[in-house]
This record gives C-alpha cells, structure tokens and sequence, in this order.
C-alpha cells in the first residue's frame, strides 16, 4: 500500500485539484494557503458583484480536494500495515500537526462565508444544501477544542494499532482477530466454540487497556461539548456526523420501530436456530452458524474473489463494472486479511486525484463476498459523485453513503451464482436477510448505548459494562449466555465505531430501509432499481438525507409503518410467516 501514496506523490499529473503542491502537505504550507486564501476575503466581501467570492471558494475547494487526498492516502496506506513505522509517523505528523493548521484556516474562512452577504449565490451556484452542511461543520473544527481532538484521535490511533496486532490459537493454529472471527461461522461446532471463545477473550484480557483508552474518550469529548456550551457530547456529536435532518428524538422513535417490529421477529429467528442446531437454547458461540443456510468456512477463496466480482459487475452494470476493472488495474483495492492490518473494511475518496480505494480484510468465507460488494457500493458511488464540484457535497452523510452499500449488497443478490453455486446462492440470500433483522436489532444496540454513554461520561467500565448487557438484552432476544455472562460485554470493545466515531452506526440502520427498498424494486424491476441506484451515487451527498430518500422516490425511514412493512416483507423471506408486535 505504500505504493499507493508514493505513486501519487511523483506522478502530478494525478491531481485534477492543487497540481502546484510540494512533496509533501506540510502544516507550513497549509497555514501558508490559508492566510492567502483569509486575506481575499475583505476584497471578496466589498465587491458589489460574487464573483470575487465564487473565485476565492473554488480555490478553498480545490485546497480541500489536496488536503482530503493526503488525509486518505496516508490513513489507507497507514490501515494497511499499521506496524510500518514510516506510515505510522506520517499519520501522527497529519493528525497532530496537519489537522490542527487546517481546522484552524478552515474554522476562520467558514466564519466568514456563513457571514458573507454573497453566501446565497455561493450555495445557488453549488447548490443550497451546501450551506447547511459547512454550518454543521462549524462546531466540529471549533479552534477550542483542537488540542482536544488531536489527543482523541492519538487514543483511537493506539486502539486500533493494538487491535490490529491482535493474535489468537485456534485448533493449535495462530491466527489474527479477524481470522478468528471468521471461525465463528465454522460448520464444526468444536471450532466455532473455540474461534468465539478465544475472540471474546482476547478482549477481556485487555480489557482493563481498552477500557482505560475509552474512558479517556469519552471524557475528552464531554469536554469537547461543554466547552461550546452544550450538556454534553451529543450536539457535537451529531454535527460531527453533518445531520441535518434528524435529531435524539427521531433516532430514538427509530430504535422503538426496530423493537416493536424487528426484535420479535429476531426471537423467533433465534428460537428456530436453537431447534435446528439441536441445542436446547441458542448459545452464543453458535449464532453465525444456522446449518439451514451457513455456508463452508473457505468456500470462497481470497485468489478467486476479485475475477468472481469482474464477472458479477460486468453483467450487472457495465458502467460501474468499468470502475471495479480500474481499480483492479490501478491498485486500489487490497483484499487479503493480515496481521498488522487494521480490522474491518472501508472506502476512501481521493477528490484531488478523483479516485477511490477499498481495504478489506477477506479470510475466504462467505462474509467476504458481502463485504467486497458493500465496499464496492461505496466506491461506485465516489466514482459517480466524482462531477459534483464542491468536495464537500461529494460524499453523503454517513445514513447516505451506507445507502449505496448495502443497496449494492441487495442489487448482486440475484448474480451470486459468480461466487457459488445455485443452491448455495440461494442460501447466501436467505442468511443475508437474516442478518438484516439482525443487524437492525443489533444497531440499536449500539445506537443506545452510544447515547447512554455520553449522557453519563463519568461512570466506571463496569458501569459501561453492565449498561451493555441491559442495552442489549432488550434487543437481543434468546441467546443465552449462562456460564459465560463475561463474554457478552466484551462484544463492544471490538466494535471500532465506538471508539473512532462516535454515533456513527444507526446510519447502517436507516440505511438498510433503502436498501431493502432496492432489493424489492429490483425483484420486480431491475431496470428501476439500477436506474435508482445510479441516481442515488449521482446524488451523492447534494441533498440531505430525506430529501435524498424523496429523490430516490423511497419511503421515509422515520415512519413507523416503513419499518413494520420491510420486516413483514423480510419475515416471509426467512420463513417467518406471522408477526408478533412487542406487548
């Protein structure tokens, strides 16, 4: 992956955006543009005419495309061996001095275009939903709070760095977390008892580290949100994610949906696992196996994923087909799991190059195949939004963005025969399904205890703990845990978006509504549904998240009745015929 950020440091002729740049973004040269760019401004305002302020925000813009561009080639080479130690002090050089400068020149320009009489042609020339977005921008680069956010990010940097180092034994072999997690879904019981319990305890033996490194978050961000005058971190926290559209109340009336219509489908689900597994109860180390629709561990091997996905895009949209073979050609996807890399999977925009990368962790299970195609939903979309000039408006909010992923996931449903065979798409599409109402359940795990957190920053990690638990038995139904009640909270210390970016999950589960929309247009009508789907990556982060639902002519994931008729529908494709409401 070093490759990637060298190449583009030699080759100017990448960059459609600040060709005229060093080797290298200095927090020197970024304080150096912004004082250029800060000293327009009088002359920009006087100006009877805004075309003085149109010229200085076009340059801002291209800064922005330079400086996103860096941020991403060193956070995804960093990502890809975060042992390496070049790319390692080169991501501290950017989060501790780069970032500063820049939020810095950032926070002093953005106070005077929100102040600028010629603010209205501004967003009338980019769009108006532009100045609703730099507005929630504001309390994020807040000067205040700047040594701040660098020493937040300096703990998340230690969390992941320890995470990605992270080794287990399983079946006498060593193996990373990642690996081991993949285990968990193993056909032989033994195995995947075995992968779950050494993946948990891997977290409860450092526990007391992890724990300590998240205390110090949350406090840091208390502060963070009582320096601008707020309670707490919520209001800094949902700005941080640019919502404009929703706030606690709505995200909470969204977790009740998922109680009253998706939890009772899921303890049914899991009671009939139990009774297929044989198992009086379902325990915990056998939820990622369901022998009905499980597939082998290893049926999809790491060498075969990306010709398997050539063949899928290719017949699926030769448009975005030619994004995929490009990144192929170019070297912007690394697949393959390893140790030193970071957990997880993720997408990341180069604006200045107009490019996109994709980092995944595949172990050659089935897992991988969903993962593979949810990045690359996230790369489509940044590929297509590539027109759209304001850098800012490229990339939707987080609830946005998850919408080209995982409708992606449903559009591929019907061409999974490219990984598997028939009869094992077919059960491919029954487990992703499952998992859907699964998952809903789960992020409002997650989504909670996120609130509940930040509501009260100085309790005790066992008081964080036992929060988990009673969080996640009110959505969870019908695992049982007897003898291991230890385990359960460990869950959330592997959950890297607690610790890197704070509220960032229920935007999966808004997210899933669109997509399963997708999916069921796309059973009816593919046509409609790519053409959507097109539209929606076209949008790209133009409109809010409502309006980009209304675009997209899907229905809103606030109304209770979305949430019972996607359930209704997803509960007869799992074999749930009848729904039972939470009394």
């Amino acid at each position: 992956m070093q490759a990637l950020a060298a190449s583009s440091y030699s080759n100017c002729m990448n960059f459609k955006h600040y060709p005229n740049r060093s080797a290298k973004l200095t927090k020197e040269f970024a304080e150096q543009e912004f004082a250029k760019l800060n000293a327009r401004v009088e002359q920009a305002e006087q100006s009877d005419s805004p075309s003085a302020w149109l010229d200085l925000y076009r340059d801002w813009n291209s800064f922005s495309a330079y400086y996103a561009g860096e941020a991403s080639r060193i956070g995804y080479a960093h990502a890809a061996d975060m042992a390496n130690k070049e790319w390692d002090e080169a991501d501290r050089y950017f989060r501790e001095q780069v970032n500063p400068a820049v939020e810095a020149g950032n926070a002093k320009l953005l106070d005077a275009f929100l102040q600028s009489r010629h603010k209205d042609a501004i967003g009338k020339h980019y769009g108006p939903y532009l100045i609703q977005a730099l507005e929630t921008s504001v309390e994020p680069q807040a000067p205040v709070n700047s040594d701040l956010r660098v020493h937040a990010t300096d703990l998340v940097d230690q969390y992941e760095k320890l995470t990605s180092a992270g080794e287990v034994t399983v079946g006498g072999k060593t193996m990373t977390l990642s690996r081991a997690r993949g285990l968990q879904s193993h056909q032989n019981a033994a195995t995947r008892k075995e992968a779950w319990l050494a993946y948990r305890k891997w977290f409860l033996d450092h526990h007391d580290v992890i724990a300590g490194i998240f205390n110090q978050l949350v406090l840091l961000r208390d502060e963070m949100g009582r320096n601008l005058g707020h309670e707490n971190y919520i209001p800094l926290g949902y700005l941080s994610m640019r919502r404009t559209d929703y706030g606690q109340e709505q995200a909470k009336a969204f977790r009740d949906s998922v109680r009253q219509y998706a939890v009772p489908i899921l303890a049914r689900l899991n009671a009939e696992q139990a009774e297929a597994l044989g198992t009086e109860t379902l325990l915990p180390w056998d939820v990622a196996y369901h022998p009905a629709f499980s597939l082998p561990t290893g049926i999809v091997p790491v060498e075969t994923q990306l010709d398997n996905a050539q063949h899928l895009f290719d017949e699926l949209s030769p448009r975005l087909a030619a994004h995929f073979t490009r990144m192929r050609n170019e070297g912007l996807i690394d697949l393959e799991n390893r140790k030193g890399k970071r957990p997880g999977a993720f997408a990341t925009m180069m604006p200045d190059e107009e490019r996109m990368a994709i980092l995944c962790n595949s172990t050659g299970d089935e897992g991988d195949v969903g993962t593979l195609i949810h990045e690359m939903g996230h790369a489509f979309q940044g590929w297509e939004s590539q027109k759209i000039e304001a850098v800012d408006l490229r990339w939707p909010t987080s609830d946005g963005a998850e919408i080209h992923s995982m409708g992606m996931e449903f559009l591929a449903l019907p061409r999974l025969t490219w990984f598997f065979k028939p009869e094992d798409a077919k059960k491919y599409r029954r487990h992703h399904i499952h998992d859907v109402i699964n998952l809903m359940c789960y992020i409002s795990v997650v989504d909670e205890f996120q609130h509940w957190v930040y509501e009260n920053p100085n309790v005790t990690p066992v008081e964080r703990d036992k929060a988990w638990v009673r969080i996640w038995d009110t959505y969870i139904p019908g695992i049982d845990f007897r003898g291991v009640e230890d385990y359960k909270y460990a869950r959330w210390y592997a959950q890297g978006h607690i610790f890197a970016t704070p509220f960032y999950y229920i935007d999966y589960a808004i997210a899933q509504t669109a997509a399963m929309q997708l999916g069921m247009m796309n059973e009816e009508d593919h046509e409609k549904a790519l053409a959507t789907y097109l539209r929606l990556c076209e949008i790209g982060g133009t409109l809010g998240i409502l309006n980009i639902f209304k675009a997209a002519g899907l229905r809103s994931p606030f109304d209770p009745a979305t949430m019972r008729d996607l359930m209704d529908w997803a509960a007869k494709e799992v074999g749930v015929e009848e729904m039972a409401e939470a009394g």
